[in-house]
């Protein structure tokens, strides 16, 4: 097994081979571009079940659509059934005669394989499925904040935010750079005109937390004497 990871704010991207030497370049290209990237040789569907980590999109490279992806498909939908990922073929054109049996794909890429093509069809199947633009996306680690519609999950489950602990989060995440004052995201977060104290923030901080790192995510940092910053 081959493990590639990237380290951007994109969807995370699993390929899928029996023969790692076809996508190579493919890979080496997503993963200069910015996808997280995680590539996996295979020889049988046992491989993928012990293996395969939580993705926003899996590209399975085979050979012959109806009997290579078919059993691919039924074990990501079992392995991801809180939020399926987008799954996209990539196959020889003589294998398309088969497309009309294929259930749970989103899309197909037919050899030879040209990067900026599947880069292109990987947002706008993403688009398809969540109603948004990859820029309409945070995702830091399991965690991805849906800017289109005030969503947050982690490894695909919804974690119920209150709108103030949503904005707070997203102003942060936003700003990864940053270290900020207890002031500086009352103003920020809360508006000029907000009477409330510090205090306010230390609140939904705590609830954040809470709420998010249980799931194994550590999402905010306390800078001693200074205030509060996104991540480790």
């Amino acid at each position: 097994m081959t493990v590639m990871r990237g380290g951007s704010e994109r969807p995370r991207i699993t390929i899928l081979t029996a023969r790692p030497e076809i996508v190579e370049s493919l890979a080496r290209w997503l993963q200069q571009v910015g996808y997280p990237l995680t590539q996996l040789y295979f020889e049988s569907v046992a491989d993928i079940q012990a293996r395969i980590p939580y993705s926003d999109v899996v590209l399975v490279h085979t050979e012959r659509l109806k009997s290579d992806l078919w059993p691919v498909i039924e074990v990501l939908h079992h392995l991801h059934e809180h939020r399926r990922p987008v799954v996209i073929s990539l196959t020889s054109c003589g294998a398309l005669g088969d497309l009309d049996i294929i259930k749970g794909i989103d899309d197909f890429v037919c050899a030879p394989y040209d990067p900026h093509e599947i880069d292109l069809r990987i947002k706008f199947a993403l688009w398809h499925r969540h109603g948004v633009q990859l820029d309409d996306m945070i995702v830091w680690g399991d965690l991805m904040i849906n800017l289109g519609n005030y969503e947050v999950s982690i490894r695909g489950e919804s974690i119920d935010l209150t709108l103030k602990e949503y904005e707070l989060l997203k102003y942060l995440a936003m700003h990864r750079s940053r270290v900020f004052t207890r002031d500086d995201l009352l103003t920020a977060v809360w508006g000029y005109n907000y009477f409330g104290g510090p205090r306010t923030v230390d609140v939904h901080v705590r609830r954040l937390r809470m709420k998010i790192e249980r799931h194994g995510v550590k999402i905010i940092t306390t800078v001693r004497g200074v205030g509060y910053k996104f991540g480790e």
